[in-house]
């Protein structure tokens, strides 16, 4: 286990049942690592008078749980644009080693739309982009998501081409990436035995090269679009656009964002919506303090608390 600056009690990582679910002393190992990240982070957005919170399943699970859903392997954080582009300027001096704040800016070719804090001395490799991205080296350890919430414009018409515009920038930018950027044509096998070949991948790196297309454009735009209507509208709902996911599914009050408090998670102390259950139904239904098991967003991260990402990047052909 790597050192954290986070004292955590021994009796944390004891296996335990919850909810008819078994968390493993390494899937507490892992949350210590993330619990550690949201330590250090809380301890910047606090210097610099930062607002955030616990947004989706990490919302879900600090009202439901008082700490992580049982199943969960991730954390989310949210915050306005604004803040996020407060915390963006102080964070790459704010966060040092093991910490490591990326975005696009800080580690090329991670593009994301979204920030991630991690730890460098760690492993959290999603499978998708350990198998179709060979090429990557950018930092992928144990990390928590920090979303940018944007304006939601009230005038249909101009969010429906918006709306538009950046599922296609994002498929778009995505693509390039895959096929020129992180290019490796080796068939692979997956977990199942199936071979892949990947004749699609293959088509597209020529289309790409030859067109002379660069990600970096595509992406840029597709950041300037999702924050169109940041500066000139001051509208009641804000969103996570930066997912290509529809956007009622991370639809918040604005107002929201200001009306904070703190509750506990785990062994620590979380801010979230005072407002968290206009929030929760809109997610989850007016059910949501019935747990309903479900995979975690990031699938079956390739997590190790004590080998850094970039020992299993050198082992990958």
């Amino acid at each position: 286990m790597v050192k954290l600056k986070v004292h955590i009690p021994d009796e944390f990582y004891k296996e335990e049942v919850r909810c008819g679910y078994t968390v493993t002393e390494e899937a507490k190992k892992l949350w210590a690592v993330q619990l550690d990240l949201l330590a250090e982070l809380d301890r910047v957005c606090r210097k610099y008078d930062i607002k955030y919170c616990a947004d989706g399943g990490t919302l879900l699970g600090a009202v439901r749980h008082h700490g992580f859903i049982p199943w969960d392997n991730d954390m989310d954080i949210a915050m306005l644009r604004s803040e996020f582009e407060k915390l963006n300027k102080v964070a790459p001096s704010e966060f040092k080693s093991p910490y490591f704040w990326q975005t696009e800016e800080t580690d090329p070719g991670s593009a994301r739309g979204h920030a991630q804090l991690r730890n460098s001395d760690t492993t959290g490799i999603l499978p998708l982009e350990y198998e179709h991205q060979r090429n990557n080296n950018f930092n992928q350890g144990i990390f928590i998501d920090i979303f940018p919430f944007d304006t939601v414009t009230d005038d249909q018409d101009r969010f429906n081409e918006q709306n538009r515009n950046r599922l296609k920038l994002n498929a778009e930018y995505k693509a390039i990436l895959n096929s020129v950027n992180y290019f490796c044509f080796r068939p692979w096998r997956d977990e199942s035995g199936k071979l892949h070949t990947e004749l699609r991948k293959l088509a597209n790196h020529f289309r790409y090269k030859l067109s002379g297309t660069d990600y970096l454009s595509v992406y840029h735009s597709f950041i300037d679009e999702i924050k169109r209507y940041d500066s000139t509208e001051n509208t009641r709902f804000v969103a996570n656009l930066s997912l290509p996911i529809p956007v009622n599914q991370t639809l918040r009050n604005r107002e929201d964002f200001d009306e904070l408090q703190y509750t506990g998670f785990e062994f620590m102390q979380i801010p979230v919506f005072i407002h968290y259950d206009r929030n929760l139904k809109r997610m989850y239904g007016d059910n949501y303090m019935t747990p309903i098991r479900s995979d975690s967003v990031h699938g079956s991260l390739i997590a190790d608390t004590e080998k850094p990402y970039t020992w299993y990047l050198a082992q990958r052909k």
